[in-house]
């Protein structure tokens, strides 16, 4: 009797028959600095929410409908951006659009009425739904035939980098520059991120570019239960981007600077998240429907013990909360993202996380909002943290009924 044949997999930075000019290490480093470049920016806008509350004298609620301009832009940029990069490729998409993106930053440092911030951070944020739509197709393409969970994990983790390097610089560099000076750099630094990525991400082949389109009905069945979690999930993350330092200042007493801080801490526990839940999905049972439940289930935990804070919390307490806080609420974007490329034909990956991504920046422009009009009407954001454990609780038990579901018909 023949035993069955195992395939071999590839290792997964192993040098031999990766499609780049380059290693898979340095490749990955590359697209991540692509990332960091952008979500720098664009979740750097939460981070300056206090100043902008400031010039503005804006509510809570307002805050929220500012901070979620760049997320409606890169919901409504990312579907297109999709379909462009299965047809022509993840390098030429990105060459072509990094000029008129940065060009954008730079227009936000340069006006000043409410309006046209708006209308600058939602122009912005179209052009910066290419940023991930680019890296997505192309690590998932250059790390076909190998675990992707991995290194799609490690890719990832240039959103809370990018996020954790704002905390810490941003409220810096626009004491020193003002906002114009600020923004003009960070159009230099996105250019610099871009076009680095984009000079090693090989050339698109004839047979990319000539697929047929995938039906819609299709791509809905693939994606409509996982996208339906992540809606839930990215709650935590852009909620606590946007709220921690306000909460932080304003309920506990902290400075800026401090607030910063644990923010930042927050972020690097979400990209040690998306690299560990990464690696986890390769190797467990249930692969990353089943890890997307845990970080549901970390962010849900730690949202439930900051709405039941005292005032008076020592500030390590503060960051090792957090730090578990992020490890949840960041940590889970990865896993849904690679769900999303794997539930379709390969050839259609690009389009299907995009769409993924499109669909999650609409729970991203929801939550801020409602999260701060919770707060608003209440007096207090603790009630916002407490719906905001709702919505995670919502998600485990979603995802958990889906895996009893899956479970069911392979039987």
């Amino acid at each position: 009797m023949n035993k069955p044949v195992v395939p071999i997999k590839t290792p997964i930075f192993g040098r031999s028959g990766f499609p780049t000019p380059i290693g898979p290490i340095p490749f990955l480093f590359l697209g991540v600095l692509s990332q960091s470049s952008m979500s720098l920016i664009q979740q750097g806008v939460a981070v300056l929410g206090v100043l902008f509350v400031r010039q503005y004298h804006l509510s809570l609620t307002g805050l929220g409908i500012l901070v979620v301009a760049p997320s409606l832009g890169m919901m409504v940029g990312l579907i297109p951006v999709g379909w462009i990069v299965d047809r022509i490729g993840p390098r030429k998409l990105l060459f072509i659009v990094t000029g008129p993106m940065a060009a954008l930053v730079w227009t936000v440092g340069e006006v000043h009425a409410f309006g046209l911030l708006w209308l600058a951070l939602f122009a912005m944020g179209i052009t910066f739904g290419t940023v991930p739509g680019v890296g997505t197709k192309a690590v998932f393409l250059a790390f076909a035939g190998r675990d992707r969970g991995l290194p799609m994990g490690i890719r990832q983790t240039g959103v809370p980098i990018g996020a954790a390097l704002s905390a810490f610089l941003l409220p810096h560099w626009v004491s020193v520059w003002g906002m114009a000076g600020l923004f003009s750099r960070l159009a230099g630094i996105i250019i610099l991120g871009s076009l680095g990525f984009a000079l090693v991400i090989p050339a698109a082949s004839r047979r990319t570019v000539t697929q047929p389109a995938v039906p819609v009905r299709q791509l809905w069945k693939a994606l409509a239960f996982p996208a339906m979690i992540s809606m839930l999930l990215v709650g935590a993350q852009y909620d606590m981007l946007t709220f921690t330092i306000p909460d932080l200042v304003q309920q506990h007493g902290l400075t800026l600077a401090m607030a910063g801080i644990v923010l930042a801490v927050a972020q690097i526990g979400g990209g040690l998240g998306r690299v560990g839940f990464g690696m986890l999905s390769d190797r467990v049972s249930g692969h990353r429907p089943r890890v997307l439940g845990w970080t549901a289930l970390i962010a849900g935990g730690a949202t439930l013990g900051v709405s039941v804070l005292p005032h008076h919390v020592p500030f390590g307490i503060l960051l090792v909360l957090w730090l578990i806080l992020g490890t949840g609420a960041v940590g889970w974007n990865a896993l849904a993202l690679t769900w999303a490329g794997e539930s379709v034909p390969v050839e259609h990956a690009g389009l299907a996380m995009t769409t993924m991504a499109s669909l999650i920046y609409v729970g991203a422009v929801l939550h801020p909002p409602l999260f701060g009009f919770i707060a608003d009407h209440t007096g207090s954001l603790t009630y916002s943290w407490i719906w905001l454990t709702g919505c995670l609780a919502v998600a485990f038990l979603l995802n958990w009924l889906g895996q009893q579901r899956r479970r069911r018909k392979s039987l």
